[in-house]
């Protein structure tokens, strides 16, 4: 058919949930809780939240350890195929950092270019109450073509749970919506870049 278009692009998203985050959860909620009491933090898409500084990378528990690695061996497993199963490369952690949104507090749209795929991985999602916002605390993703309502999908929204994490193009602009719910929305994002195997350390 000379009609029927081909479909140019897609964005990936990667979602899965880490078996055995029940054991962690309180210990990752102690940790962020610990680092939030001692530091400011510091402000870039967070908008009523808190975000932690690089003073969070030196911080080295059981917990934490068990949420880097499990995070990175996932993303090895879902992009292998499309880095030759990283036989010439490796999938290097880069920054990480905790996010606290108390009820109201979100994150204005952003990417983290010039990374390669970044990932968040959710600690605490408050349950929201009847007849909360339809997008209370959801991710969303933006859609990059202008002629998104045009051609197929505008943006795609996503809404967290604990456990999970998420994988995509650090590229592509995301936003939180406030969540209206009771507690905190805690949750800890991170980068990773493809580098050669020789140069990864």
């Amino acid at each position: 058919d000379p009609f029927a278009p081909m479909p140019l692009f897609t964005t990936p998203l990667f979602t899965a949930v880490l078996s055995g985050y029940e054991q962690y959860r309180q210990g990752l909620l102690d940790e962020i809780t610990e680092a939030r009491r001692s530091s400011p933090g510091i402000t870039r898409s967070n908008r009523g939240g808190w975000h932690s500084g690089p003073e969070f990378l030196a911080r080295r528990s059981e917990p934490i350890a068990w949420m880097l690695q499990n995070v990175v061996t996932y993303a090895r497993r879902a992009l292998a195929p499309y880095y030759g199963a990283f036989a010439s490369s490796e999938l290097k952690l880069g920054h990480y950092w905790a996010n606290v949104l108390p009820a109201g507090a979100w994150n204005a749209p952003h990417h983290h270019h010039p990374q390669h795929w970044s990932g968040v991985y959710y600690v605490s999602v408050p349950t929201d109450p009847p007849g909360s916002a339809d997008y209370s605390g959801m991710i969303e993703f933006l859609n990059p073509n202008i002629l998104q309502s045009q051609w197929g999908q505008g943006s795609f929204a996503y809404r967290p749970r604990e456990g999970l994490t998420l994988l995509f193009p650090s590229s592509i602009v995301h936003l939180v919506h406030p969540h209206t719910g009771e507690g905190d929305r805690v949750s800890i994002a991170y980068n990773l870049n493809v580098v050669p195997r020789a140069a990864a350390p």
